[in-house]
């Protein structure tokens, strides 16, 4: 993988050539990490004893972050019937619905439901028959082709346009949008791969309009909208899913693109003033302009501000997955999906207008996108957390009964400061058996932090500066004290 962090490859900017050879490598360090996981949940998951129960189809759920997780678990799943109900571990209904499968073909289900779990541990869900005694819980929100509703946003569609016409915080009495949103903008772009001396991606070509708006999704766990529209050639598809008790609003997004010469924003107008913009960067964040440009920035940026009516601080954390560009232009955030430079077309070269050339980000490519807007600031709307949920996502394993020396949930490490995150847990590179532990902090302020791991019956305290990395090490022997180290794990 670090032989494909190499800077051209990384901005998009080499040969065509070179992308193949990075997609094979990539492919590898992806399914040897595949194997790695897939080893590592189950050696716990086959030691969790569950009582056997022919009707029963066990699911062992992993949180792969240091604090309490309510997430949405989709995963494919045979012997759903109409009288099949999902539990907890302590045998009490859990709200579940069944989407379309990744297969087109009868008897095969995909099961959906949010899973509360222990910080950076497990917990066994079951699916059984339902009896006299247990019966399907849950009940959906308010859903129709256009509005999503739950109790604290109402989410309307245009029709027309596909864009979202508004999203009301009924809580806050303000309208988080100050026109229609999550619009599909193309922009004209004639520079070369590297757009040298580019600054503003503002030539605005076009919009995607809706051919289809209509909700797919309708259940006690969620209901979905799905968008569909064109531009030119190209198409794109956006689900919109709300939640009966979640404060944000997940979207699936698939684009085909066929455009030449082009850029695609999804625009944001933000209802707020005398606004503040924080990106997120590696280990900590930055606050830059509004000023048109293109602004790198990792899995959130957040634009928050005074309400107009009320001077409340207000805000939006946009959350992605898979992008890496934004823009904030007046009051418009954008999220920059792709652009369709000729593969290495370096200036001061001019291409020959009837030449044949291979055009960058043609054909489908899917990510996701998460829309929390708030009161109060960032910090205390959790974006963090929020984001790196969307980025780790939980693992799930589908199990059988069988005896076992571990408990049907458990927790192995928690931070008790919401700004303190632990982003590594490790063996020792020496050998010695000890375990490594990375944490670091989010919200740039001093922190006293408190990490425990029961399960070896230590806790860590420690004091964090503003966006503090700290490393330490936690020996296998109980009677040596944890010690603080570098990153390459030697003594400081």
């Amino acid at each position: 993988m670090l032989f494909n962090q190499f800077h051209d490859i990384l901005a998009g900017t080499s040969l065509e050539s070179a992308y193949e050879d990075a997609r094979y490598l990539f492919g590898e360090a992806m399914a040897i990490a595949d194997r790695a996981l897939n080893d590592a949940v189950q050696s716990i998951s086959w030691r969790v004893g569950i009582r056997q129960d022919e009707g029963m189809k066990p699911i062992v759920v992993f949180n792969p972050h240091a604090w309490a997780s309510k997430v949405n678990v989709e995963l494919e799943v045979g012997g759903i019937g109409p009288k099949t109900v999902l539990t907890d571990e302590n045998d009490a209904p859990v709200p579940f619905q069944t989407v379309q499968s990744q297969a087109t073909s009868g008897g095969r289900y995909r099961l959906s439901f949010l899973a509360e779990l222990p910080p950076l541990g497990y917990r066994t869900y079951k699916l059984v028959a339902v009896s006299e005694s247990l019966k399907a819980v849950g009940a959906p929100i308010a859903a129709n082709d256009l509005v999503l509703e739950n109790g604290r946003f109402r989410l309307e569609f245009d029709r027309d346009t596909g864009a979202i016409k508004s999203l009301r915080d009924k809580q806050a009495e303000h309208d988080v949008f100050a026109g229609p949103a999550a619009r599909a903008v193309v922009i004209d772009d004639k520079s070369d791969t590297w757009s040298h001396d580019v600054l503003h991606f503002n030539r605005v070509a076009g919009e995607f309009k809706a051919v289809k708006v209509s909700r797919i999704e309708h259940g006690p766990v969620k209901s979905v909208i799905r968008v569909v529209s064109r531009y030119g050639d190209s198409k794109l598809v956006q689900d919109f899913a709300m939640y009966p008790d979640r404060e944000l609003i997940d979207v699936s997004v698939t684009v085909d693109w066929r455009e030449k010469f082009k850029m695609l924003k999804l625009v944001f107008p933000i209802n707020v003033i005398f606004s503040k913009h924080t990106y997120e960067t590696p280990y900590g964040t930055i606050q830059r302009e509004h000023n048109g440009e293109e602004e790198p920035g990792q899995s959130w940026v957040d634009y928050t501000g005074l309400t107009r009516l009320t001077n409340k601080i207000y805000g939006v954390s946009l959350l992605n997955d898979a992008k890496y560009s934004y823009s904030i232009s007046g009051k418009e955030l954008a999220l920059t999906v792709l652009r369709s430079p000729i593969y290495a077309h370096h200036d001061p070269l001019v291409p020959e207008p009837d030449g044949e050339y291979s055009f960058i980000d043609q054909g489908i490519q899917r990510f996701n996108y998460s829309l929390l807007p708030h009161e109060g600031g960032w910090e205390q709307a959790g974006t963090a957390h929020r984001a790196a949920e969307l980025n780790c996502r939980p693992t799930a394993v589908i199990e059988t009964y069988h005896e076992g020396d571990l408990p049907l949930a458990d927790s192995y490490v928690a931070s008790f400061a919401d700004n303190v995150v632990v982003s590594a847990v490790k063996a020792a590179e020496d050998g010695s058996g000890d375990l490594i532990v990375r944490v670091y902090e989010t919200e740039g302020r001093a922190t006293q932090a408190e990490i425990a791991l029961p399960r070896f019956a230590r806790t860590i305290r420690a004091a964090f500066g503003p966006s503090e990395i700290k490393t330490f090490r936690v020996p296998r022997d109980a009677a040596r004290p944890v010690a603080e180290t570098d990153l390459l794990e030697r003594g400081v």
